[in-house]
């Protein structure tokens, strides 16, 4: 029959008596197992670098906890009893899988495998996540990837996920873990079709002539635009033609030609580079977000999140860096 660590640490369990700790009876078994195995107390002391003494006391405490003999002791040698016999059987066979356990437990922690389970949005994944994956899973090919696409919050807490990567402008959760992977700003964009048959645009004051795409949870009746550009601070408040709820079909919806919108700079930089979309206003620099890897807890952090969330910070960085030169090769103004 198949002993599993549940089945073995009940049996553990069972064993121990008032006042004792589980490490108490495992050390104890520890000792008499050395001992019966080399039939002398003091080879056994030797290899625990304790002393003979302690040996034999730690032997006799378990022959009275158990309230038998286990070994027959002479001047000249040590020979288990009947009930030793029994009792070294099952020690060999508690202890050998207690060590399994903790050679598995601490592995995680030492060499990446196993599953790695993700939470992003749809646009940080499809931008950085995806190509990230790639070629972490080339360095790592024992671990396995499941990523999961949401805008909603997700509580690391519950243990459904490894970890997170958020944009945000502040971390509100302080019972997580955050490392700051990189930032990424808005960039207001338009289709050619669009910008072919409406007004230009050349300052934030013009967009009151144009159709106004937005995201937002529910309809807002008007919208504040804040930039930071050569003439300092300047805010407007717009009406916009469409609100969205999402980031994608936000970007659709600039695509099609349906207005003017803000939209991160990794979920418009595709666009960019294809010609579906154009950097507008690009002497404005608008509301920026961090990029965060989020976890649950620094200490004895699995070995894949570790080493993911390193090969994450190097992979933004690039990322981040090829995006800046899509903007200004793409911008018919150089970015302030």
């Amino acid at each position: 029959m198949v002993r599993t660590f549940d089945s073995v640490l009940i049996e553990v369990l069972t064993e121990i008596r008032s006042g004792e700790t589980i490490m108490d009876l495992l050390k104890s078994m520890r000792i008499f197992e050395r001992v019966a195995d080399g039939a002398s107390y003091t080879s056994a002391a030797r290899e625990l670098n304790m002393s003979t003494g302690s040996v034999s006391r730690l032997i006799f405490d378990l022959e009275q906890h158990l309230a038998t003999r286990l070994l027959h002791r002479t001047t000249r040698r040590i020979a288990l009893t009947p009930a030793g016999k029994r009792y070294l059987a099952r020690c060999h066979s508690i202890l050998e899988a207690l060590d399994e356990a903790e050679a598995e437990a601490k592995s995680i922690h030492i060499s990446p495998t196993g599953c790695l389970r993700i939470h992003a949005s749809q646009s940080l994944a499809q931008h950085y996540l995806v190509p990230a994956v790639r070629s972490y899973r080339e360095r790592h090919p024992s671990v396995q990837v499941g990523l999961t696409l949401s805008d909603s919050p997700v509580n690391l807490l519950a243990g459904e996920f490894d970890m997170a990567v958020v944009a945000t402008e502040v971390l509100r959760d302080s019972s997580l873990i955050g490392t700051r992977l990189g930032r990424s700003y808005s960039v207001m964009c338009a289709s050619p079709n669009y910008l072919d048959v409406h007004p230009m645009i050349n300052r934030l004051a013009d967009l009151a002539n144009h159709s106004l795409v937005c995201l937002a949870p529910t309809w807002s009746d008007s919208v504040e635009l804040t930039s930071q550009g050569s003439n300092g601070c300047e805010t407007v408040s717009l009406q916009p033609g469409l609100c969205i709820s999402s980031q994608s079909s936000l970007a659709d919806a600039l695509e099609l030609g349906m207005g003017v919108g803000l939209l991160p700079l990794h979920a418009a930089v595709d666009a960019f580079r294809d010609g579906r979309l154009v950097h507008i206003l690009p002497a404005c620099q608008f509301e920026h977000v961090d990029i965060y890897a989020l976890f649950a807890s620094k200490m004895f952090l699995d070995a894949k999140v570790r080493t993911w969330v390193e090969h994450l910070k190097g992979s933004f960085a690039e990322s981040s860096k090829n995006d800046q030169l899509v903007l200004y090769n793409t911008s018919d103004l150089q970015v302030a």
